[in-house]
């Protein structure tokens, strides 16, 4: 029996999202704070948990950041008001499995859990020859990631510093991930922090924590990731974003094994493996004065080099027809493959999204498909008439920009999805299309691209 702990503070939504799961055969707590339903979760295990994205004394982003520390595999869904949506998906980006707004619909919420507790239970980590599993997650069968899978191994049993570099969507966390579930540290919390997700003012508090009445809005104490991942695993993604002031106080805490949070006099012992990542060569962010550099050194104790897909051309097909299953399962769907056609396009297109971008256009082909088999006209346009520079037989020189040789509409396309890659974080997503923020804002004009 499914175990489900719904955290809301309206007593009678709790009631009745109880009954009727009761019914349904769930076991179900409930907890109307969110310091209850953390109290509640460190005592038992629980499947999937229902949390209110407003909660009297804290909020959906810090209890989901808790959860997964405390219990990595539980589901976490969030209820949420319209106005709070897009907060709901940027938490969805940090670990919810998904959200649902109000007025709750009782088949509607009941429907979601089915499928969300369906999804988890085939879930599976395993090891067989040269593939990994891990929900969507698949390592491939390429040469290059062999070799990617085989210094992770090497790797996971020390307690060693791992950078992990590679283009976005390649799958970093992933990997960061089978590295803490095959450390001596599996047993203890794994925490994600998206560094250039978080806001500048807030990176302090979000990494070391603070106590009540340390700044405007600190209206409780709060823990940071240190304090959250203490005996495990922190993985720090996309670290380059991070200011200078800040690397200088991550770097401290690195040394020293000790954190202070913001406000507080007295220092705190932790013991934390750090892994983190970046598209960008942190190298050439040190030698232009964006980096540290004896931080560099500090998280660079072991690379992994993950490889952009386009450099591992015999795992396109692989990851397509894998994802075309999930699609299936999760869209109620029976698509049993490709068209000899749609495999050779899929094969020839660069991928600059990588694993992220092929698992959407697959998805979305698979709900257009009416017959047996993908067919050419699933496909979205810049697919299947992607510009010159876009179609490789092997490894693709991007150059200076990426935008360089695309042509207006895909000029267009792949700043809106970068863009959104990147949190709506223009900055962030201007380093992504290796271009400053200046052209990126030009651009945006250009084009009337409303974000």
């Amino acid at each position: 029996m499914s175990k489900i702990l719904i955290i809301d503070d309206d007593t009678f939504i709790c009631e009745i999202l109880k009954k009727q799961l009761d019914s349904s055969g769930y076991q179900v707590d409930t907890a109307f704070s969110g310091k209850s339903g953390m109290e509640a979760i460190k005592g038992s295990r629980f499947d999937l948990v229902l949390c209110d994205f407003r909660l009297p004394d804290t909020d959906g982003l810090e209890v989901l950041q808790k959860i997964k520390a405390l219990s990595p595999a539980t589901v976490v869904i969030i209820i949420t008001a319209y106005a709070d949506v897009r907060q709901a998906v940027k938490l969805m980006k940090m670990g919810a499995e998904d959200y649902i707004t109000k007025p709750l619909q009782q088949e509607e919420i009941l429907t979601l859990i089915r499928k969300k507790l369906g999804a988890e239970s085939q879930k599976q980590v395993k090891t067989k020859a040269h593939i990994y599993t891990d929900g969507d997650f698949i390592m491939g069968k390429s040469e290059n990631m062999r070799s990617v899978i085989n210094l992770s191994r090497r790797v996971a049993p020390t307690n060693m510093s791992v950078l992990i570099q590679g283009e976005t969507g390649t799958g970093k966390e992933y990997v960061a991930r089978f590295i803490h579930q095959h450390s001596k540290r599996n047993d203890k919390p794994f925490v994600a922090l998206d560094c250039g997700a978080i806001p500048k003012d807030l990176a302090n508090s979000e990494l070391f924590g603070h106590i009540k009445g340390s700044f405007t809005g600190a209206v409780r104490d709060k823990d940071g990731v240190f304090q959250q991942a203490n005996g495990g695993t922190l993985f720090l993604d996309e670290i380059g974003n991070l200011t200078y002031d800040i690397q200088v106080r991550l770097l401290r805490v690195l040394q020293e094994r000790t954190v202070s949070r913001v406000g507080e006099n007295k220092s705190q012992k932790v013991d934390v493996r750090i892994i983190t990542a970046t598209n960008d060569d942190l190298r050439d962010e040190v030698s232009r004065n964006n980096f540290r550099e004896d931080l560099y050194h500090r998280v660079n104790e072991f690379k992994v080099n993950l490889p952009p897909l386009r450099e591992r051309k015999e795992d396109i097909l692989f990851f397509a027809r894998h994802f075309l299953e999930a699609s299936n399962e999760e869209l109620g769907l029976n698509v049993v493959g490709f068209s000899p056609e749609v495999e050779a396009i899929l094969q020839h297109y660069a991928w600059h999204g990588n694993l992220r971008e092929l698992k959407n256009v697959v998805k979305r082909a698979a709900l257009l498909t009416t017959g047996t088999e993908v067919e050419r006209e699933c496909l979205p346009h810049d697919i299947v008439h992607p510009p010159e520079a876009e179609v490789t037989s092997g490894t693709v020189e991007i150059g200076e920009s990426k935008l360089k040789d695309a042509s207006s509409e895909f000029e267009k396309q792949l700043i809106i999805r970068t863009i959104e890659e990147a949190g709506f974080n223009k900055s962030k997503a201007a380093r992504l299309l290796k271009i400053d923020r200046k052209t990126l804002y030009n651009k945006i004009k250009q084009y009337g691209i409303e974000i």
